[in-house]
């Protein structure tokens, strides 16, 4: 029986946590989630220029969420905030680096993409 209870929590928990985050997204966890990287090592300069992309980054969803646009129109500026984002970063970390970082924190940052497109970003 207590099994059974601890698995009903658990599952529940695990949901309920899935759906707060789904409703909303703040700067905080969005901003920790975008500088992780994953095990790519980076020099002093390079975090705190990677840890600067990533907070215009963030300043400028939530700027965008201000806007009252269509979900379509929306979607493309979030799109194309990350592009900035992507070029922003390959200038200031080089290529290669980028590269590196790109290859470890690429499927996460597409799956943060989605979930700052499906949620409302809140301060």
């Amino acid at each position: 029986m207590k099994k059974i209870i601890i698995k009903v929590f658990l599952i529940a928990a695990f949901l309920s946590s899935s759906i707060s985050f789904a409703q909303g997204i703040n700067k905080t966890s969005l901003l920790n989630e975008l500088n992780k990287t994953y095990g790519v090592a980076l020099s002093s300069d390079e975090k705190t220029q990677y840890e600067n992309a990533n907070s215009t980054l963030v300043l400028e969803l939530f700027n965008l969420e201000q806007k009252n646009l269509s979900k379509e129109a929306r979607d493309k500026e979030i799109n194309k905030i990350f592009d900035k984002r992507d070029k922003t970063l390959t200038t200031s970390l080089g290529i290669n680096k980028y590269s590196d970082i790109k290859s470890q924190t690429g499927e996460k940052t597409a799956q943060t993409i989605q979930k700052i497109k499906d949620a409302k970003m809140t301060p």
